[in-house]
C-alpha cells in the first residue's frame, strides 16, 4: 500500500484531549470524563473508513490524570481494534505534560503502535480586575506534542510528527489556535521531512452553543487521520453544544484535497461527553 493510503487512529493535536478538557458548562473541575465518540472517512475512489471510540479519563490526584482510550472498527476493509492509555501531570497552574503511547492490531493500513509525548504552558494571563483597559489578549498558551508511529508494513514504514502550537484566547472566550510543524516519514531506512500547520477558531455563540472553522495542510484534523507524503489541504468546522451542565455533544465536518491523483475525502465524526 503506498505511503500516502497509510491512516492512524489516535486522536491529537487540534481536538482537545479528555486529560485536558475536564471541567463542565460553568468552567468547574470534575473528577472525570467519558467520551463516546463516531469517526468516519469517505475517498472519492469509493473506498472508506469509520472508527468507533471510548475515551475515558479519571482525575487520580490533585496533579495527575489518567486516560485510557478504546477503538474499533473498518479501515478499507480491514477490521481492527486497538487500545492506548496517557499520564498527565500538572506541576503547577500552568503547565502541563502528557506522555504515553498506543498499540493496535496488525492491518495493512492502521498504525501498530504509536508514543508521545506533549508539554504546555500558559506564558501569560491577563488581569481582569484590573482597572486600565483589558488588553485584547487575555491569555497565551504554547504547546509542543512529538509523537511516533510505526506500521506493521513491509518496507517498514514510520511515521514522526512534530507540532508546536501557539493558542491566543481572546475576549468573548474567542480561541485562536495557531500550529507549524512538521512530518518526517522514515521508508525503508530514508527519512524526507514535509512542513504542516493549521489554523483553528472557537467561537462561542450562546452560552450552549459554539462553533470552530478549521483550516490546515499536510496534516491532522479529526480523528479519522491521514498521513501522507503528497501535498494535502484540509477544510471545515465543528460545533459544540452542552446538553447539560456536565454533558455535551460535538460534530465535524472536513473535506480534503490531496495533490496526487485529484484524490479527495469527505472526513466527519459526533462524540458525546459526560463529566462526572
Amino acid at each position: 500500500m503506498a505511503v500516502k493510503q497509510i491512516v492512524a487512529v489516535i486522536a491529537l493535536a487540534f481536538l482537545a484531549r479528555a486529560a485536558h478538557a475536564q471541567t463542565n458548562r460553568d468552567g468547574d473541575r470534575t473528577q472525570g470524563q467519558v467520551t463516546f465518540g463516531f469517526d468516519a472517512q469517505d475517498f472519492s475512489t469509493g473506498r472508506s473508513s469509520s472508527v468507533g471510540s471510548i475515551d475515558a479519563a479519571v482525575r487520580l490526584l490533585p496533579r495527575w490524570t489518567l486516560e485510557a482510550v478504546a477503538t474499533g472498527g473498518v479501515y478499507f476493509g480491514e477490521r481492527f481494534g486497538g487500545g492506548a492509555s496517557y499520564v498527565t501531570l500538572k506541576p503547577d497552574a500552568k503547565t502541563y505534560l502528557t506522555a504515553g503511547g498506543s498499540r493496535n492490531s496488525d492491518t495493512n493500513s492502521t498504525a501498530e503502535w504509536s508514543a508521545s509525548f506533549e508539554a504546555g504552558r500558559t506564558l501569560y494571563r491577563s488581569d481582569r480586575n484590573a482597572i486600565r483597559r483589558q488588553s485584547p489578549i487575555r491569555a497565551l498558551e504554547t504547546d509542543l506534542n512529538v509523537s511516533e508511529r510505526g506500521y506493521h508494513l513491509s518496507p517498514s514504514i514510520n511515521i514522526l510528527l512534530v507540532n508546536p502550537t501557539v493558542v491566543v484566547y481572546l475576549p468573548r472566550d474567542w480561541v485562536l489556535t495557531l500550529r507549524a510543524g512538521a512530518i518526517r516519514t522514515t521508508l525503508a531506512g530514508a527519512s524526507s521531512w514535509t512542513p504542516s500547520g493549521g489554523a483553528k477558531l472557537n467561537v462561542p455563540l450562546t452560552r450552549r452553543l459554539s462553533v470552530w472553522p478549521a483550516v490546515s495542510f499536510d496534516s491532522e484534523l479529526s480523528n479519522v487521520l491521514q498521513i501522507n507524503n503528497v501535498s494535502s489541504r484540509e477544510f471545515g468546522a465543528g460545533v459544540h453544544f452542552w446538553l447539560t451542565r456536565s454533558t455535551s455533544a460535538s460534530a465535524y465536518y472536513f473535506r480534503v484535497l490531496y495533490g496526487a491523483n485529484h484524490l479527495a475525502s469527505d472526513s466527519y465524526g459526533v462524540s458525546y461527553a459526560l463529566r462526572f
